[in-house]
């Protein structure tokens, strides 16, 4: 199995009751509508095979965490969770192993409808990452596709191959940017036209693009390349520029964030005798990186995001076996908040309108 799963290997604990915020009187269900535009949705992908993936509700005002809001609204649990994409009056979640997408009502997270996803022979395929553009839902599958999915009908109206795992993407310049990661063996990022709906080419970048793609707010695209995981290459954010498709090499990273010209980084390569491990943050303007947080402060820091009104910085902490937490840092580098979450946090996805 692919060494991006390794953490959740380890985990073999059911999910059942937990306390999903640092109040003494326990996780609650937002009063109200569960969207509103001060938080984000917190991803918790759940422990490998055992279908106990939940999300959660950050809200940024009272700095607290929510209970399972699929489980709350519906009754049971989603399975596990792979990514979620907010747009329009719905939330799409896909769940990988699962091999579906859950549409929800984004005003009290109910499910619309449930869409399995199989290929033509009717085997069932994986869904990966989303973007959303122009009415439409993009997600690659591990079947070597992206898929385009009607917002209003929400039925798939075109799929083509972009190549081996597709992974994440982004919007560019009217072109999706797609991680093509081979599965730890592939060099490139698929280009696709998105006003015909056709791959146009492969730009070739540094081994294993995986779960990092995401537009700056300079239009350009950021990713990260995970080389081999023995540190060859090292693990590298990049940079391409959507108006000419160059590639620029920023710095060695493994998880990044941006805003106002600032990248929140972390760097932990995985090979024995690595070198040392950081939480850091790389001034676009001067070109500088400066430490951000200690990073033997935490168990395992698997991702860090930025909230895009506040200018916080939450960096995710992946314990092994154990219900993660999310701390909540001022872009001044002090600490406001430590959260516990559900089992494996991979992301956050923030409300922005």
């Amino acid at each position: 199995m692919k060494k991006y799963w390794y953490k959740t290997a380890m985990l073999v604990m059911a999910l059942g009751a937990f306390t999903a915020c640092s109040d003494d009187d326990g996780p609650k269900i937002p009063e109200g509508p569960i969207a509103p535009v001060n938080g984000a949705y917190v991803i918790n992908t759940g422990n490998s095979g055992a279908n106990n993936g939940t999300i959660q509700w950050y809200d940024r005002d009272q700095k607290t965490v929510s209970a399972d809001l699929f489980a709350a609204a519906n009754g049971t649990g989603i399975g596990d969770v792979q990514d979620l994409c907010i747009y329009g009056s719905k939330i799409y979640v896909t769940c990988s192993e699962s091999a579906k997408i859950e549409v929800l009502n984004r005003a009290d997270f109910t499910r619309i409808q449930t869409l399995n996803l199989a290929n033509e022979s009717g085997q069932s395929i994986k869904p990966r990452y989303m973007a959303a553009t122009k009415g439409n839902i993009y997600f690659t599958a591990y079947d070597g596709t992206i898929s385009r999915l009607d917002t209003i009908n929400l039925s798939i109206t075109g799929k083509i191959e972009v190549g081996d795992h597709p992974e994440a993407l982004t919007v560019a310049n009217n072109k999706l940017y797609i991680n093509i990661s081979g599965y730890g063996s592939g060099n490139q990022i698929a280009v696709v036209d998105i006003a015909t709906f056709k791959k146009t080419k492969n730009i070739e970048v540094l081994l294993n693009p995986y779960d990092v793609c995401t537009t700056g707010e300079d239009g350009k695209v950021y990713f990260i390349s995970c080389g081999d995981f023995s540190g060859n290459p090292a693990q590298t954010l990049q940079c391409i520029d959507p108006q000419t498709d160059q590639v620029t090499e920023i710095c060695p990273a493994s998880k990044m964030a941006m805003k106002d010209n600032k990248i929140y980084l972390i760097y932990a390569e995985y090979y024995e005798n690595a070198d040392p491990k950081s939480i850091s943050v790389y001034d676009m303007n001067t070109k500088q990186t400066t430490q951000f947080a200690n990073y033997s402060d935490f168990s395992n820091p698997g991702n860090i995001v930025v909230d895009p009104a506040t200018g916080d910085v939450i960096i995710i902490d992946q314990p092994f076996s154990v219900l993660n937490d999310i701390y909540v840092y001022g872009s001044d580098g002090v600490l406001k908040k430590k959260l516990e979450t559900g089992y494996y946090t991979t992301n956050m996805r923030f409300v922005t309108e």
